[in-house]
Parts: structure tokens; sequence; C-alpha cells
């Protein structure tokens, strides 16, 4: 008996952080918010788009890629929580890192223009395109449904991502958020496995 099962061969983790705003109608409609809670439901890689992020094969190093992150339009889900971690509210907005170098929250150390990192990808990357044009993507595995869907597992290069609230201050109704990135070659292998016959679930009548 076999399995197809996805496996990462290569990974990468990336760790930015930079101010985000607050909107002011939560902070208003909520004002005995004492925490938020934030998670990453989708993030646009600008690829295509000038000085955004690019994935380029190595000719010298054909099992290789080099990935370039910039642009990257991050969307998140936050819930405001009061002191007994209850939930008033979700919302959901978009905040941009690795920015062009002229933007105020670009920062060499935790948010700098562009970060360029190599991955050992042996399979290639996946293609998106029409006809004859083919242009390496990043696929992002994260929480949106609906015909642009990206909580499925897909092959080539891979990413997820985390947000944590490191520190906010209501009164200036700013937050401090730091992401953490996970670049991933993943790739479907197959496998065979020992079995003793399929397996069925038990149905018991009720009488």
């Amino acid at each position: 008996m076999t399995c197809v099962a996805p496996v990462v061969f290569d990974e990468c983790g990336i760790n930015l952080c930079r101010e985000i705003k607050i909107p002011e109608c939560l902070l208003e409609e909520n004002p005995c918010t004492k925490a938020i809670e934030l998670k990453v439901i989708d993030i646009d890689f600008s690829i295509g788009e000038i000085d955004g992020s690019c994935v380029e094969t190595l000719p010298k190093r054909p099992n290789c890629v080099r990935v370039t992150l910039s642009k990257l339009k991050v969307r998140f889900a936050a819930k405001l929580l009061d002191r007994h971690c209850r939930v008033l509210a979700e919302e959901c907005f978009q905040a941009l890192y690795l920015p062009d170098k002229d933007s105020p929250h670009c920062d060499d150390d935790t948010n700098p223009p562009s970060i360029t990192i190599d991955l050992y990808a042996p399979y290639g990357v996946s293609y998106y395109g029409e006809c004859k044009e083919c242009i390496p993507c990043i696929n992002y595995l994260g929480f949106v449904e609906g015909p642009d869907r990206n909580n499925e597992l897909r092959q080539g290069i891979g990413c997820q991502g985390l947000a944590k609230v490191i520190d906010f201050d209501l009164d200036d109704g700013c937050m401090a958020v730091g992401l953490s990135l996970y670049l991933k070659t993943i790739y479907f292998i197959q496998y065979r496995l020992k079995h003793a016959g399929l397996c069925f679930n038990r149905v018991y009548k009720m009488y």
C-alpha cells in the first residue's frame, strides 16, 4: 500500500517587527480592551511588481533557488480582549512589511527594505501565468476561503506566518507587531506503508 505525503526539504525563519496604528473605531467602541491577539491570514508577496518579491534559479546551483522578499502586504485578523481574555471584537486589517527605504516604517534591523535567502529546492518551484508565461511564485499557507483560497498545502516554496503584539499603547493607538515568517520547500513524496487491510469506522445502531 502506498501514500503520498508532503515533505519539507529546507526551511528558514525570519523575524520582523514594525509599529502599526490601531483603527480608532475599534478602540472607541471597545474601551475595555486590555490585550490584542493577532493571526496572519494572508500575505501578498508583490511578485511581479517593481521592487517586489521574486524567486530566481541559481545557474551554478541547480538544486537551489534565491528568494528575495520585499513589499509584503500582510493581512491580519485581530481579536480585542478584555482583562478576562474575553473577545470584545474581531477585525481584519493590512500592513506593509519590508517597505521602501524611504518609508517611515523602514528599519535596517527590524524591518529592512528586503531580505534575500537561498533554499534547497531539488524539484523546483511552482509557477503561475498563462500560456508560455512562467512566473515563479511563493505559496502562503493561511486561512482564506473562496476563489483565492490559501488554506491548502501546495508544492514548491511555501510560507507560514505568526504574529504577536509585543507592546501597545491605547493612548497613542499604536502597537508594535512582531512577524515571524517560515519559508519552506515542500514536495509530495510517495511512500510504501505496511498495512493489514483497510480501516473502517464502526457504526453502532441504537434500538
